[in-house]
């Protein structure tokens, strides 16, 4: 592939195509060309490029070998729309698929600005809990819901860190300054049932309309090691109407109430995790097969 420094590209970022740059390029013939320690062991050996994806933080920057890249063609910007059609494709053709009774519909999401304020609310028969979110968690979810809703902006994925990591991080964190064995067990279990309830969840309950064309590239992998803070978020600010479904007694509810809120004000003291870099613009290709879906 005749390309070089500075050359427009597109590039494989999973199934799809993305408009790229290249910034580096490494010829094991002449190594000296570029700093040994800079290229991953596994290609070293071989000719690669080190891009950067369009509208995409600095921190997504990567070594990628030539079968991830193509050249910004006419052509290659053709097909890079049919991908974007098939993925469109893929996704109506799972919503056709016949789906298995359940005993509740999913709720459709909130805008934040009601998820942000909702301090709980009791289902027909289910519990009703309250969950206390700081302000500065509020602003985050209000924030979120207008970048994805009202700028056509979405959260650059996959996260770093991810819903996995942080969950495994706090764990962590907080075990450490549990001293009693049965608070400690509570908290890994709590861990471990959030974790698996957003694998579950994210698609049915946390994305917005606008994400859905984008989850289609991920509809593969637990939605955990995908998303991050921001969809945690959304998911811990949705908890009180969730439970309202559940037949969960008193106890269950006083501990789940105890951890989130922990969780929570744990989330409150790394605001850093809801940068507003996390979010990159779309092309106008994306708005429009994203709102016909």
């Amino acid at each position: 592939m005749p390309l070089a420094v500075e050359d427009k590209c597109l590039a494989f970022h999973g199934p799809l195509l993305y408009t790229a740059k290249v910034l580096k390029a490494h010829d094991p013939a002449n190594p000296e060309k570029t700093a040994g320690d800079e290229v991953p062991a596994n290609l070293k050996d071989q000719q690669c490029f080190f891009i950067h994806y369009r509208g995409w933080k600095s921190s997504w920057d990567e070594w990628v070998s030539p079968e991830r890249l193509k050249e910004y063609t006419e052509e290659n910007l053709q097909y890079k729309q049919e991908l974007v059609q098939q993925a469109k494709d893929a996704r109506q053709a799972k919503k056709k698929t016949p789906a298995k009774p359940r005993k509740a519909e999913p709720r459709k999401r909130k805008s934040a600005t009601a998820a942000a304020d909702e301090t709980g609310s009791a289902g027909p028969q289910g519990p009703r809990i309250v969950v206390h979110i700081a302000q500065t968690l509020k602003a985050v979810l209000v924030d979120d819901w207008e970048r994805i809703t009202k700028d056509k902006k979405l959260v650059s994925l996959p996260c770093r860190p991810t819903v996995a990591q942080l969950l495994d991080e706090y764990c962590e964190d907080a075990s450490a300054h549990e001293v009693s064995p049965v608070v400690q067990s509570q908290l890994h279990e709590y861990c471990s049932g959030l974790k698996l309830y957003f694998d579950n969840s994210l698609a049915v309950l946390l994305l917005y309309r606008f994400e859905r064309l984008q989850y289609a590239d991920y509809v593969q992998d637990p939605a955990s090691s995908i998303y991050g803070a921001v969809h945690l978020l959304r998911l811990l600010s949705s908890l009180p109407e969730l439970v309202s479904f559940t037949s969960m007694d008193e106890f269950g509810c006083d501990v789940i109430v105890q951890q989130t809120e922990k969780l929570l004000k744990w989330l409150s003291r790394n605001m850093e995790l809801f940068d507003d870099g996390m979010y990159v613009n779309t092309s106008s290709q994306y708005e429009g097969t994203a709102l016909n879906m």
